[in-house]
């Protein structure tokens, strides 16, 4: 019995051993870390190039021609250093051009000026405004002849219809002596037209005696001049004109007066035909004088309404006038503001040529040599001998300190600010030198930023290279594990704990899961936010992949 009890013992520990042997071969062994308070240190490591902090620029006269360069890109000056002198022939030229461009722009800004010098006018509100006075001054002269020419229509009208009255109810034997009163003035104005006839005749005959007497006695003279005889002899054909003038004149109205005469003979010799005939021409003159006066109120009321027209014309011209000389006005004062600052302008283009002038009269008097304007290194040139200057031709100096412009991750730009310092390796340079960084751009388009730092006064070289390191470090944390220990998956962050249990087999390690939130990382911690106890020994490494609720097996490293 006890033989059978020891073999059983016996057994039961081969087994058990062979268990603990096969266990440590199959179970997942792994590295552990600790959690604790402590800060998230950072490290970014890159390479840059140098380039110019702050520039000078030396600005070039146009069109001109590069003589010898004395300074290349990457050499240092001081201020007053020739850089490259310009051919002298050249600058005389464009001494002389500038000179000319000068003087034309000054007299363009003089035309311009005498050009905006305003010329007095008469406005049209003006005008309208004096003709709309005048036609209310006609108006009220046309009003006042209205007026007059009514009270003379009644009283002619009044005058003529008593006047007719009377005149057709006279006799026979008046109407008998108003023909031989008409008969006899008949009688006399034919005798004075004949005698006035007689009278102009003979004196125009006298005068052509006169100028024929006048020819004659020129004629005789041997020494008259020809210019004379001419005279005399043209006056001589115009006395004729006259005379055949008047005598047809004269004729005539002998003609006229001799058949009034005649018809008042006969007016008188017919009493009773004259009489019906002088009855018919009094009423169609009374009618014909009636008519006359209606015509003539008439008239005057017309011009009246006329001139109301007018009157109403010129108030519609003065309002449109209004409109009219407030867009004038406006115009005007566009052009005049136009003006000003075309002056201002061609003043603006004078300084300029003025400056060019100047900076051309600098260059000849230094014979052509430009100069560094301060210390620095020459950066760019663009040019050689020979060349000529473009329009904004420029030497470029880099002055002051160098700045190193590096690459870096995006996501890592986030912990540079300005006024961090990083440690630069200059190639080529033993040692290493400590700069600040000025600015990080992160709007570059690409998964990078662009860090800006700058170099101690004289460190670095202008176009060279060299390699930078960041030590960061954060605030402290309660809790901080080695970023190996951090894990995740779709549901977040988490670690794995190794936790004694207690098995058949005795005491073992379990895979232990611990959900966390990260609140910082860097490379090689995490700042985390979870139930980790200070002792938790958090898998950080292992041999093959361990999930939550394995067996491992905890090795040193």
């Amino acid at each position: 019995m006890k033989k059978t009890a020891v073999l059983f013992l016996a057994a039961m520990a081969v087994l058990t051993f062979l268990s603990r042997a096969l266990d440590s071969i199959t179970v997942t062994r792994v590295e552990t870390g600790y959690g604790k308070q402590g800060i998230v240190s950072y490290v970014i490591e890159g390479t840059g190039e140098f380039s110019a902090g702050r520039s000078v620029y030396i600005t070039l006269p146009e069109d001109m021609l590069v003589g010898e360069i004395l300074k290349r890109p990457g050499q240092k000056v001081q201020a007053g250093d020739t850089i490259l002198l310009l051919q002298m022939e050249r600058l005389a030229e464009e001494r002389e051009s500038l000179s000319l461009e000068l003087e034309k722009a000054k007299l363009l800004l003089e035309q311009e000026t005498l050009s905006a010098i305003p010329v007095p006018r008469v406005t049209e509100e003006t005008l309208a405004m004096q003709q709309v006075a005048a036609a209310q001054r006609a108006l009220l002269a046309g009003r006042e002849d209205l007026a007059e020419a009514q009270e003379d229509y009644q009283v002619s009208t009044a005058d003529l219809e008593h006047d007719y009255v009377q005149k057709k109810n006279r006799t026979r034997e008046e109407v008998k002596e108003d023909n031989e009163r008409a008969m006899k003035s008949a009688r006399r104005a034919y005798e004075a037209a004949q005698l006035a006839r007689d009278a102009a005749v003979k004196k125009a005959e006298r005068e052509v005696e006169d100028r024929q007497k006048k020819l004659d006695k020129l004629e005789g003279r041997e020494d008259a001049p020809e210019e004379d005889l001419e005279r005399a002899q043209l006056e001589l054909e115009r006395a004729e004109e006259d005379l055949e003038d008047i005598r047809d004149e004269q004729d005539l109205e002998v003609e006229e007066k001799r058949a009034a005469m005649y018809a008042a003979e006969e007016s008188y010799e017919d009493v009773d035909y004259g009489e019906e005939t002088a009855r018919e021409e009094l009423c169609k003159s009374y009618e014909d004088a009636v008519k006359a006066e209606e015509d003539k109120l008439k008239s005057a009321e017309d011009r009246v309404k006329e001139l109301e027209e007018s009157l109403y014309q010129s108030m519609e011209r003065l309002e449109n006038a209004k409109v009219s000389e407030a867009g004038v006005l406006a115009e005007e004062a566009a052009r005049k503001e136009i003006s000003r600052l075309r002056q201002e302008s061609m003043k603006l283009d004078i300084r300029q040529i003025e400056k060019k002038l100047e900076r051309t009269d600098a260059l000849i008097a230094g014979q052509g040599r430009v100069e560094a304007a301060a210390d620095g290194i020459v950066a760019d040139l663009g040019l050689k001998e020979g060349d000529r200057t473009q329009a904004g031709s420029q030497v470029r100096l880099a002055v002051g300190s160098l700045n190193l412009i590096a690459r870096i991750d995006k996501d890592k730009s986030d912990l540079l600010r300005q006024g961090t310092k990083m440690r630069v390796k200059i190639t080529g340079q033993p040692g290493d030198v400590e700069a600040e960084v000025e600015s990080v751009d992160q709007t570059t388009g690409t998964d990078t930023a662009q860090v800006t730092a700058v170099m101690p006064d004289g460190m670095g070289n202008l176009g060279g290279s060299a390699s930078f390191t960041f030590y960061m470090e954060s605030d402290a944390y309660p809790l901080v594990i080695p970023i190996e220990a951090l894990r995740e998956d779709n549901t977040g962050f988490f670690c794995l704990a190794a936790e004694p249990k207690k098995t058949i087999l005795g005491e073992e390690l379990i895979a232990v899961r611990i959900n966390l939130e990260v609140l910082e990382k860097s490379s090689t911690q995490a700042a985390v936010s979870g139930p980790v106890a200070q002792d938790a020994r958090l898998i950080t490494i292992s041999d093959k992949g361990v999930r939550e609720g394995e067996r491992v097996r905890v090795v040193d490293k």
